[in-house]
């Protein structure tokens, strides 16, 4: 069973600890579950993204993400959207990093992820993916994928550490689609 959105107090007891402080190169974060109320918090985040950063995460080309996207994004039921966002402890109200997926009737899960420039490469990506992964095989999701441009090697190098893998992408060949069992 999957927490409620209202706070990190309602997440599972096996996932406490996971759900806590995070600590990795770059510094301690922690990790919690994006609600509604973080919308402001999660629309610096995408607006500090770099260009190559954003577009790597949206596949689109743009300086701003609308705000009905953003709203989608941050007002999700932890259910069958089910989203993390990293907060770093040096600034506590600034999120740095998130991963999310969405799942469909077969009980597949669209994964995808997005770590703040100064912070990737320092394993904030793997640990909070790692999370969700956890998250996604206690919610029966069968099989977890996402689409990754063919220029974000960090993306694939990270893929690869966590058991997908990757094949063309037949809608769009300027994508990789990488996925794996659960």
């Amino acid at each position: 069973m999957h927490p409620t959105a209202e706070n990190s107090a309602n997440e599972p007891e096996k996932y406490a600890a996971q759900s806590g402080k995070v600590v990795v190169q770059g510094g301690a974060a922690h990790v919690r579950l994006i609600r509604a109320a973080m919308t402001h918090a999660y629309r610096a985040f995408v607006d500090a993204l770099s260009v190559a950063s954003r577009f790597n995460r949206f596949h689109s080309v743009g300086h701003t993400i609308h705000d009905s996207v953003i709203k989608h994004l941050t007002d999700v039921d932890q259910l069958n959207h089910v989203a993390l966002a990293a907060f770093d402890d040096a600034e506590p109200g600034r999120i740095i990093a998130e991963a999310r997926y969405i799942v469909d009737e077969q009980r597949d899960a669209e994964f995808a992820i997005a770590v703040a420039d100064p912070w990737q490469h320092q394993g904030l990506g793997r640990a909070l993916a790692s999370i969700l992964l956890g998250y996604a095989r206690s919610g029966h999701v069968v099989r977890v994928w996402g689409t990754v441009q063919r220029s974000n090697k960090p993306m694939h190098g990270l893929a690869r550490r966590l058991g997908f893998t990757a094949r063309y992408y037949q809608p769009d060949s300027r994508l990789l689609l990488i996925e794996r069992g659960l």
